[in-house]
């Protein structure tokens, strides 16, 4: 089995064996884990009072009786996880399903200090899920490109942490779309994987057998990589591939190809014929190119992975970039795919964070999910003196804070994939 958790619980293996096969038997789950039928039906026993885990009594093998017999799946009607993903422009916040299946969307500018914009993500968030119907929020998750964007994910997660009253993980977001990516193609486990993303930023992310690096760390910035271009950057250079992709919108709005300096609009007045934007776009897609060919040659992986709008978003340009590669790699042929989660990466990746822990440890994230939930209730609860003969019972101040001294349930992902 892929070592998707360095740490993981045995709860942890059964379940994440289980959304690898959809529904399974008891007998299968053994096979892919080593564990013993007792241990295993133990936890399986376990996740389904919790909720994590369904019975399937109508997928039973014909000539089979008892509940051994009874293969399970995961149980994606009950629990719900929230994810928030902080772009350089754009801030999407999202509801999924266990499965990772995103059930509601939405996007917010990226405006305001850190606080403020969590505050409004946040909210945005539990609209989101009130219209949701009758799922419980069980976790949340706040990624980003911290350092390229200025921003904090110490900030961050606590508001988001106070705000759904949610045990909250933080990571950098191009280590997220790489759990992603694990989450639905755990053959991607095998061996080296290497993910490059664009869209306003830039940034890599390797795997190893299936574990991404602690704490989401990335590899490596590309963000000034030298490209051919002659874009200035902010740290005084031309060329540097971050400031190169990021340019595309105010270019194409200093043109008068767009209304705002906004790259969805560039993508879609390409898509509607408008040659200049095609330009554009073509020419971003050869520095990108080169760019992934230089690090394919740098990290030498099994596979490389394009994930972000820069490279899904603009069909047309995807053979330019894989020229573009070819022409600079030093090396011989390597798979290269396209993210299969398009547009939606950026739900996608928060996703798959805010849902590592309940795949890594599920009983004890739910714990962790009603400890958080005591520690709101008291904070909100004012403490009352008791009432003795001769006193009124008048309430006393309110309760402290359930995070003062402590960061509450407050991480920075690890992030092996769910």
């Amino acid at each position: 089995m892929n070592t998707f958790a360095q740490d993981s619980s045995t709860a942890g293996i059964v379940l994440r064996t289980v959304l690898r096969h959809g529904v399974a038997f008891r007998d299968q789950i053994a096979e892919h884990t080593g564990l013993s039928a007792a241990t295993i039906g133990r936890q399986v026993t376990s996740l389904v009072q919790h909720g994590l885990l369904q019975e399937r009594p109508d997928c039973t093998r014909a000539g089979h009786v008892g509940r051994p017999t009874i293969p399970v799946e995961v149980d994606d009607r009950r629990l719900s996880a929230a994810a928030v993903h902080i772009g350089r422009l754009v801030t999407t916040v999202a509801v999924s399903d266990l499965r990772g299946r995103v059930l509601a969307i939405a996007h917010l500018p990226t405006r305001g200090d850190d606080r403020e914009l969590v505050v409004a993500a946040g909210r945005r968030l539990l609209g989101l899920d009130a219209g949701i119907g009758d799922r419980r929020l069980v976790t949340a998750a706040v990624v980003a490109p911290w350092e390229a964007i200025d921003r904090s994910p110490i900030t961050a997660g606590r508001t988001l942490r106070d705000v759904t009253d949610l045990p909250t993980a933080t990571a950098d977001h191009v280590a997220a779309v790489a759990a992603a990516d694990l989450l639905s193609s755990p053959d991607h486990a095998q061996g080296t994987t290497a993910y490059v993303y664009a869209r306003e930023t830039v940034g890599v992310a390797t795997i190893h057998d299936g574990v991404v690096p602690s704490g989401g760390r990335r590899t490596g910035s590309v963000t000034h990589l030298p490209t051919l271009s002659d874009t200035p950057c902010a740290c005084g250079a031309r060329g540097c591939l971050g400031a190169t992709v990021a340019a595309i919108g105010p270019a194409a709005h200093a043109a008068g190809i767009v209304s705002r300096p906004d790259v969805e609009l560039v993508h879609a007045a390409a898509l509607a014929g408008d040659a200049d934007a095609h330009a554009l776009l073509i020419e971003r897609a050869d520095h990108l190119g080169r760019a992934v060919g230089v690090v394919r040659d740098l990290l030498d992986p099994n596979r490389v992975v394009l994930a972000g709008q820069a490279f899904t978003a603009y069909p047309p340009a995807a053979s330019v970039v894989l020229e573009a590669f070819r022409r600079t790699t030093g090396l011989g042929p390597v798979p290269i795919t396209l993210s299969r989660f398009g547009a939606e990466v950026q739900a996608a990746a928060a996703t798959a964070i805010a849902l590592g822990p309940l795949y890594r440890d599920p009983i004890g994230a739910l714990e962790r999910h009603e400890r958080q939930q005591r520690r709101s209730r008291s904070t909100r609860r004012p403490r009352t003196r008791p009432v003795t003969p001769g006193t009124s019972g008048t309430s006393g101040a309110p309760g402290t804070s359930g995070t003062s001294g402590a960061p509450g349930d407050l991480t920075t992902a690890r992030l092996q994939p769910a």
